[in-house]
């Protein structure tokens, strides 16, 4: 059953860049709110991770592939 659900399960690219932007606003919150080095550094470089998927998010992710835009059952 998982393996016909990671068939059959797709989003588009703009969901997927506003769980980025999402991310990313977290992780500029607590850049903002703590003064602890490791925090900021992991902060910042979570951040700037999130920034780059929400930029390649239109470019990688392509239109719904083929064999998922049948109706198709997920189940027999």
């Amino acid at each position: 059953m998982v393996g016909m659900m990671l068939d059959h399960w797709w989003w588009p690219w703009w969901v997927s860049t506003l769980i980025d932007v999402g991310v990313v606003v977290l992780a500029l919150a607590l850049l903002r709110r703590t003064s602890r080095r490791f925090l900021r550094a992991a902060a910042l470089l979570v951040a700037l991770a999130g920034v780059v998927a929400a930029v390649m998010a239109p470019i990688v992710m392509t239109d719904k592939p083929n064999h998922m835009k049948t109706d198709t059952p997920m189940m027999p």
